[in-house]
């Protein structure tokens, strides 16, 4: 994950991703030779640090060490999860809705709080949220208005624990037992993602509502859609190249089911129902689509793939990655990266 640009969850507005956090690596080149490497070096040196941090394991080398800065626990405060039972898409709709303006409107625009939402394939709304230590003010208070919204929306709160969490350990964990749970003989993966790098739109965010949490939820039994808050210090820290650090409203589809328990006539139509999503979402003004190396599918279609200025972050660090590919593996040992066929 650190060297695709870094996983973008919970603390990435506070703390950035994983990859602005590196302030040392070491790599073994594909000739042999053994470079250590930091934010601090400069020339081919470190545009070759910043490659790793967005095409690590294509660029031409193994990274052997990583070093991380760390950050002191009270720089987490508080925060918890509302667990909403919504059944059915028509019953989740009108609260997803409430929920999505609420995000948009009270969280986006603070830096001290994230909101993620996660719609599983029973359509169980999950709320997370996440109080950093510049947060002022009652975090019972904040959520309150969304309490309000489920109960307008006749939707039952199964679970209320938005301040339980006391440590990082525990917010990280948040999640465990619903990732824990997706397990097929073979599990079938199909994950894609859109985003903006402002506020979304009324239009982005119908369309979050009318399409991508699609049909395929109840279809592919394991999926989810996970709709969070980036922007802060991933945008704002060290520039690496990853679409996800140009990010400030980030929504993930992740398609997953049993594939022992599918027919090939369901996957086929799993497979055109997603396609259908995403060619939509190519259409809409300012959306990005399949901008991350962590949260997109590389073995779709050549046609509907993105461009390596899209899943790099710009044109610029694309280029650069292409000519440090070159240099270091010329004959392209280092072929398994998502992207590989970019670079």
């Amino acid at each position: 994950m650190t060297l695709n640009g870094g996983i973008s969850g919970y603390f990435g507005k506070r703390l950035g991703m994983l990859g602005q956090r590196v302030t040392a690596l070491e790599i073994v080149l594909a000739s042999g030779q053994v470079k250590v490497l930091t934010p601090n070096s400069t020339g081919e040196d470190g545009d070759l640090f910043r490659c790793c941090l967005g095409a690590g394991s294509a660029i031409g080398g193994v990274v052997t060490s990583l070093t991380l800065v760390m950050e002191d626990g009270s720089a987490f405060k508080t925060g918890g999860s509302l667990v909403c039972a919504c059944s059915s898409k028509d019953a989740a709709k009108p609260f997803l809705k409430k929920a999505l303006l609420f995000l948009t409107e009270n969280v986006l625009p603070n830096p001290s709080v994230s909101m993620e939402i996660v719609i599983t394939s029973d359509y169980t709304v999950i709320c997370t949220f996440m109080f950093y230590d510049a947060f002022v003010g009652d975090t019972e208070e904040f959520v309150q208005q969304l309490r309000t919204d489920a109960k307008d929306c006749n939707i039952s709160i199964v679970a209320d624990g938005v301040s339980s969490h006391k440590t990082y350990f525990d917010a990280a964990s948040s999640l465990w037992e619903v990732i824990g749970s997706m397990k097929g003989d073979p599990l079938v993966r199909n994950d894609h993602c859109i985003g903006t790098s402002g506020i979304p739109s009324e239009e982005v965010l119908n369309f979050v509502l009318d399409k991508w949490i699609g049909e395929f939820l109840t279809k592919a039994a394991l999926s989810l859609v996970e709709i969070r808050t980036l922007g802060g210090a991933a945008a704002e820290g060290n520039a690496i190249p990853s679409g996800n650090a140009k990010c400030l409203f980030f929504a993930d589809m992740i398609v997953s089911y049993d594939g022992s328990a599918v027919t090939s006539d369901l996957k086929a139509s799993i497979s055109s129902e997603v396609q259908d999503i995403l060619s939509e979402a190519k259409k809409i003004k300012d959306l990005m689509v399949d901008f991350s190396g962590t949260h997109s599918q590389s073995d779709d279609a050549a046609d509907t793939l993105p461009d390596g200025g899209v899943i790099f972050g710009s044109d610029e660090n694309y280029e650069m990655i292409r000519s440090v590919k070159k240099k270091n593996d010329a004959r392209n040992r280092f072929c398994y990266h998502p992207f590989a066929h970019l670079v």
